[in-house]
């Protein structure tokens, strides 16, 4: 009987590796093994990444709201609603009531400063009617009274319309009455003081004479006499 060679150490080696690689690869059974686990497995029982364990659903779950709960809320609803807009409209009054008080006391400060200034126009306007008209200083007055008219046209301030016409108690202060047959009866006849009015408002009436018409004829006795 022929004796068997030894195996080699190199086809022992081989031998063990394809044993080794034999018991760690899977059975053909092992799949179905699995997908039978899996459908086995209740989905009520998975636990889901980052959820609770137990989830109890009376404590968890929000309750319904009941209807006289619901009709408080919807009243309250309302009730805000309202006082936001009273804030807003009482801001809106206060923020036109703010406007118009500052417009008023600008427009009483400028008031007063015409008025400081007024007198200074009428001494300028005094010498012109006195001066020589021919002498340099009466030029160089005028163009200073002329400056002033301009400033106070800027601002708003407008002469008072007096000689010629009608009298008018709002604007014009009668001084005297005097009769005349060339002016017509109630028509300014003379201006002693010019006038001042700053849009609707009057600074200072105009100090005029006021015509109380043509002079009444003598009587037919009186003349006879």
């Amino acid at each position: 009987m022929k004796q068997q060679p030894k195996k080699t150490e190199l086809e022992k080696k081989l031998k063990a590796e394809m044993a080794a690689e034999k018991s760690a690869a899977p059975s053909e059974d092992e799949p179905q093994r699995r997908e039978m686990n899996a459908e086995e497995l209740n989905p009520a029982e998975e636990v889901i990444d980052g959820a609770p364990e137990s989830l109890d659903t009376d404590e968890e779950l929000p309750e319904m709201v009941p209807a006289h709960d619901f009709q408080t809320l919807i009243q309250e609803h309302n009730e805000l609603k309202n006082q936001l807009l009273r804030a807003r409209a009482e801001f809106d009054n206060y923020r036109k009531r703010t406007q118009r008080e500052a417009e008023q006391t600008r427009q009483r400060a400028t008031e007063a400063l015409i008025r400081d200034l007024l007198p200074v126009i009428d001494n300028l306007d005094l010498a012109l009617q006195h001066a020589d008209k021919e002498h340099p200083i009466s030029e160089g007055v005028s163009m200073v009274a002329r400056q002033f008219q301009d400033v106070l046209r800027r601002a708003g301030v407008e002469i008072i319309p007096a000689v010629g016409s009608a009298f008018d108690p709002e604007i014009h202060e009668a001084v005297m009455h005097a009769p005349s047959e060339e002016v017509a009866e109630n028509t300014v006849s003379h201006e002693f003081q010019k006038g001042y009015r700053l849009g609707g408002f009057v600074l200072r009436p105009s100090k005029v004479a006021v015509s109380k018409g043509a002079p009444e004829a003598p009587a037919a006795d009186e003349a006879s006499e």
